[in-house]
């Protein structure tokens, strides 16, 4: 039941001046209400209640004095009179529109000389709101509730300009209304608060750019501000602002990219970008800014990319180039977008990719067996050499050998422990191809005759003796790159929201390399031996790196021995025997020292080892280093330390800020990054001082009040084609020279299913780094002595089944 806290004043007879009825008049003040009473609505707004002979009733808002419009109230501009009125209906509890204008053009200046300010609830026109006739309503196509908020309330205020003045005064003012009021508690929910300012709706895009729709930005925003009352909008209102910079963007797409390419080649050290346009449609793009530059100089001797699918609504084909960094971890060369996956089309990107890097060619390039990838790579890298992606082949063996499970189990097994070795020669792999084919009467299967034919592009042992061949064996590093910018996009994406994306996306893989060479070059690894040589390797190279070589030193220090010492024309030749922590000997391998480079010579040392580990890995192997502890070496040779793996690869000016994409360079950006940061630092410094923060609460409170007297309300600024410019940091075009392309298919376009990305991914960094191997023997050892194969992924395994160390 509810309790109305009322006061009968007067009974008196007067006419509404509204409809122009006869009034009874109760002057009630109403207060706290949480409910109806009798049917009828509720009021929780103090007010004054009229009911009219008829029953009809009519409501004034009871506000505090001076807040009341009056007649004849004089405003210095229209701006100031329609904020008047608005602060009068807020404390009243109903909501405004703007009504009728009218206007004149003095010279060039156009001047508002009569304004209307209507209630909400007003009526929108004479033609809206008209009854609906039964019989036109088409019963087949679904209707869509709706509520209405209209009751014809003719609640209103009306300025007009002074004549001989600049002022402006109230005319007419209709106080009655013929609903509620709004209580306090809502007044959140009403149109006006609701408004999304410039912040929420920069908010809500920058939310975007990390994928976070509507729904969670709300969530987030609402957790930030301490409660729903305190953010402006809904999820309808986040959802509708999101649509609405869709709207703004909508054929502009593509000259707005483009737009934005040719600023930033303008603005940043070496940007390159370049596209295709074909009558008048958007086909292919390729960018590239300097740090990629730099990157690629350092670390492109191998060079991986893949298409990606379902990254922007036109369904262009995203394909990033992807290698490793001194970290061991994916770094970016540049991206492109395509139109359709034509041999024409990666031809044109690799051109594209091979000028903005100057023509260098990487030795190794990756991919998966995309014909027109293959064709693409061979018309364009003439000097790499290009390799196939083994994963992508090894995966469909299950599928194409039939038979009983345990079977397939054993050939899969054994295809995995030949086909993944690195350290058998080519003539030996091809022997135990056939071996292993007649074994099991698989001499006519198509599919393994193919990729046997093919055995040069995606076996190991062909490519033992390119350096860093072990560097990248499958395409897991384009899948995990894939992975991370699908994630951060979303299939509904403008091409401008994309590269917001892109951006944001690139800038964290950038920052975890940084984090990566600062905890390097301020921290210390713990030493395992007292040799001088291992705090060299901790000088010189990265902590991932080092922490390979690491095991390389103690493994050559303590687990590896000279056998047996010979000179053999004029070359001095060393047997190294490795044993486990048993002291069983394992294996042995051969050192040379070349003729005129004696091992004793501290100045000039070169050596030679018949498992490769340098050129595959780009660090010295621990039989090396056990034939440099015998020789008292206390420093790596310089020879021997590859650029690639260094602390300095690349210059630290890559992680300046001018060098970041996603971040906002503009002097006004800066600004209100320090204005930001100095509030929470002085929230930081008076936390728990209460005294303290109601002081600061007073003054940054004064602060607003005279910025607000100041700099009145600019309409201008605050239109939504301004305001999404200053949010994406795109200006509209002034024409318009190319469209975004139609949506189209692709091979990716189908029904997306479930990532299987992560499970794609494999060890590429440790799987056969200490893989050692006797080719006289059938069995293979790690350097524990275990006998190893590999999984379904390509993952080394030992005779336990459980992976080796993994780092993907």
């Amino acid at each position: 039941m509810v309790t109305l806290a009322e006061r009968n004043i007067f009974v008196s007879s007067m006419v509404c001046d509204v409809c122009g009825l006869a009034l009874e008049s109760f002057d009630h003040i109403l207060i706290a209400c949480s409910g109806s009473r009798d049917g009828l609505e509720r009021e929780s707004v103090a007010s004054n209640v009229y009911e009219t002979p008829n029953g009809t009733r009519y409501w004034t808002p009871i506000v505090p004095h001076g807040v009341k419009p009056f007649l004849k109230a004089r405003f210095n501009t229209i701006e100031q009179a329609i904020a008047m009125y608005e602060e009068y209906a807020q404390l009243a509890g109903f909501g405004t529109r703007l009504g009728t204008s009218k206007k004149v053009k003095i010279g060039k200046e156009i001047i508002t000389t009569r304004r209307y300010i209507l209630c909400s609830r007003a009526p929108v026109n004479k033609h809206k709101h008209k009854e609906t006739n039964p019989d036109d309503i088409d019963s087949t196509s679904p209707s869509r509730r709706s509520n209405v908020k209209v009751t014809n309330c003719k609640a209103c205020v009306k300025f007009r300009r002074i004549k001989k003045s600049t002022d402006y005064e109230i005319y007419g003012f209709v106080e009655q209304h013929n609903h509620g009021f709004t209580s306090p508690e809502n007044l959140d929910l009403s149109l006006k608060r609701r408004k999304l300012d410039f912040s929420t709706q920069e908010f809500i895009a920058k939310c975007r750019n990390a994928n976070l729709g509507p729904t969670k930005s709300h969530k987030v925003h609402v957790a930030i501000k301490g409660g729903h009352h305190n953010v402006h909008g809904t999820v309808v209102d986040y959802k509708n602002c999101g649509r609405d910079i869709r709207d703004f963007i909508g054929d502009r797409d593509a000259q707005m990219i483009i737009d934005k390419f040719k600023a930033r080649s303008e603005n940043k050290v070496n940007y390159s970008f370049d596209t295709h346009i074909d009558d008048m449609e958007l086909q292919l793009i390729f960018w590239c800014d300097g740090v990629s530059k730099l990157n690629y100089e350092a670390f492109g001797d191998v060079l991986a990319f893949d298409a990606t699918y379902h990254t922007n609504m036109y369904d262009m084909i995203f394909v990033p180039f992807t290698g490793v960094d001194h970290h061991k971890k994916c770094t970016i060369f540049g991206a492109g977008l395509l139109h359709n996956e034509t041999i024409e089309s990666y031809t044109w990107l690799l051109q594209k990719f091979l000028q903005a890097h100057n023509g260098k060619q990487p030795l190794l390039i990756l991919t998966d067996q995309d014909c027109a990838m293959k064709q693409a790579v061979a018309n364009v890298f003439d000097k790499s050499i290009h390799r196939l992606c083994m994963w992508h082949i090894i995966q469909k063996l299950p599928a194409k050998i039939k038979g009983n499970d345990k079977r397939n189990a054993e050939i899969k097994k054994k295809f995995h422990k030949l086909v993944w070795n690195v350290y058998i020669k080519p003539e030996t792999f091809e022997k135990r191809w056939h071996l292993l084919i007649a074994e099991y009467g698989l001499q006519e299967h198509s599919w393994l005759t193919e990729m046997y034919l093919i055995r040069e592009q995606w076996i190991p042992g062909y490519f033992r003796e390119i350096p860093m061949c072990t560097l990248m064996k499958t395409t897991s590093r384009c899948e995990s790159t894939n992975h991370l910018f699908k994630s951060n996009s979303s299939p509904h994406n403008t091409l401008v929201q994309f590269m917001l994306c892109y951006d944001t996306s690139v800038d964290g893989l950038r920052n975890d390399q940084r984090e990566l060479s600062y905890q390097t070059d301020t921290t210390n690894p713990e030493y395992k031996t007292k040799w001088p040589i291992e705090r060299h390797a901790n000088a010189i190279y990265t902590r991932k790196v080092f922490f390979d070589v690491q095991k390389e030193i103690v493994n050559g220090k303590e687990n590896s021995y000279i056998a047996e010492r010979s000179i053999s024309d004029g070359v001095n030749c060393f047997l190294i025997a490795h044993q486990d922590q048993t002291s069983e000997v394992l294996n042995e391998f051969k050192q040379f020292t070349l003729k005129l480079q004696v091992t004793f010579n501290k100045e000039d040392l070169s050596v030679t080892c018949k498992c490769m580990g340098f050129t595959r890995n780009g660090y010295l192997c621990r039989h090396v280093f056990c034939v440099l502890g015998h020789h008292n070496i206390h420093k790596i040779p310089t020879q021997y330390i590859h650029p690639r793996w260094r602390r300095d690869a690349i210059p630290s000016s890559v992680y300046s800020i001018d060098n970041r994409l996603s971040i906002d360079q503009s002097s006004s950006g800066r600004l209100w990054r320090n204005i930001l940061d100095n509030l929470e630092m002085c929230r930081d410094r008076v936390r728990g001082k209460i005294d303290k923060l109601e002081e600061l609460d007073a003054e940054v409170q004064a602060l607003k009040d005279r910025i607000f007297a100041e700099v009145p309300y600019d309409p201008e600024i605050n239109k939504k084609d301004v305001v999404y410019q200053e949010i994406l940091s795109h200006a509209i075009p002034e024409a318009l020279s190319c469209t975004a392309p139609k949506k189209i298919r692709n091979k990716g376009c189908g029904k997306p299913t479930k990532d299987d990305s992560s499970t794609e991914e494999v060890d590429e960094e440790e799987d056969d780094d200490h893989y050692e191997y006797d080719e006289e023997n059938e069995n293979s050892t790690d350097g524990e002595g275990n006998e190893t194969g590999t999984d379904s992924e390509g993952n080394e395994t030992g005779t336990n089944g459980e992976d080796n160390d993994s780092d993907s």
